[in-house]
């Protein structure tokens, strides 16, 4: 029984990994990755910032169901850890439907109708 829960342990810990590192690592290096292009004219890096604000979006949210997914796979769902996953979740669940209302708002100012 001693084994099984300190595997248990080991597999927690690499699922902590994991998601920490597609939570931080993965966004951080497509930042880095995208080239700096100097401002044409402000509507113009206007449209390619709300672009990248979207784009943004949309990665995050992908990261937000791996999250998900791997919270299946967390044995018991009554554990702090699992509760702590379910946490994280919730916030960045809130965060995203957050910023997407701003930019709902932001669109429709710049073309009322």
């Amino acid at each position: 029984m001693e084994f099984s829960e300190g595997r248990m342990t080991r597999t927690m810990q690499l699922t902590i990994a994991a998601i920490l590192l597609a939570t931080f690592a993965l966004p951080a290096a497509a930042q880095r990755a995208e080239p700096v292009m100097p401002a044409v004219s402000s509507e113009r890096s206007s449209e390619q910032g709300d672009a990248q604000t979207r784009d943004g979006i949309a990665k995050m949210r992908a990261i937000l169901n791996q999250m998900r997914t791997n919270l299946a796979f967390v044995g018991s769902t009554t554990t702090p850890l699992a509760h702590q996953f379910q946490l994280d979740i919730d916030m960045w669940q809130a965060l995203l439907d957050q910023m997407e209302r701003r930019e709902e708002r932001k669109a429709e100012k710049a073309d009322p109708r």
